[in-house]
């Protein structure tokens, strides 16, 4: 297999190739920085989005945003608010996979942790991307009704089945990376990695829903 002949990480054939694509990235001299890179996709794609939405006027219809912000200017402080936030969640998350890994004797160190989760929450979050992104630029481009479409989204329409196909492809893959995240760095054994990837998936998924809903 190419992958691990050259050992030069592959970021779409990780969704094929999950465990072979992050040994890989760990093979290869720049995997740290290359974590860095991955973690700035989904900002990047979601601060698209919040742009989007807001040149849209949208706003929240049926969810009350977590934090104290009107809703009619929900979207434009998101703008703000989603870098720190996507970027507190995998450092927490990180550091959670570290200490109790290692506290299990797990072999992994903080940057390679850093690095392969960046990847895995990186291409997770397309899972989310492929809806909301084109969606959001539909809106903008004045194709659809922004606030109709969030009404939408949340009554018995297509674009409801829409999103809940997007958001359950979101979640199966942040299930799936996370654990294999924690069994290729830290080398523990099945169960572990399961419950250690899933409670950090949990604290990470936590953070961001506080600031972006």
């Amino acid at each position: 297999m190419q992958i691990m002949e050259n050992s030069k990480p592959n970021y779409w054939m990780t969704l094929l190739h999950p465990k072979q694509s992050m040994e890989a990235l760990l093979r290869n001299d720049l995997y740290f920085q290359r974590g860095f890179i991955y973690i700035t996709l989904p900002i990047l794609g979601y601060l698209l989005v919040y742009i989007f939405l807001t040149a849209a006027h949208g706003a929240p219809s049926v969810f009350t945003p977590w934090l104290n912000i009107p809703k009619e200017y929900y979207y434009a402080i998101n703008r703000y608010l989603l870098a720190p936030s996507i970027l507190m969640g995998w450092v927490v998350a990180v550091s959670f996979i570290q200490i109790t890994a290692r506290f299990l004797r797990g072999t992994g160190t903080f940057e390679q942790t850093l690095s392969v989760l960046a990847l895995s929450i990186s291409l997770a979050m397309w899972g989310s991307l492929i809806h909301d992104l084109p969606m959001s630029f539909l809106s903008a481009t004045g194709v659809i009704n922004a606030s109709q479409h969030e009404v939408a989204m949340n009554e018995p329409t297509i674009y409801r089945t829409l999103l809940w196909i997007s958001y359950t492809l979101y979640t199966l893959l942040f299930l799936i990376f996370f654990p294999l995240s924690v069994r290729v760095v830290h080398r523990l054994n099945i169960v572990q990695s399961i419950v250690i990837g899933v409670t950090a998936f949990i604290l990470f998924q936590g953070i961001f829903l506080l600031f972006n809903r």
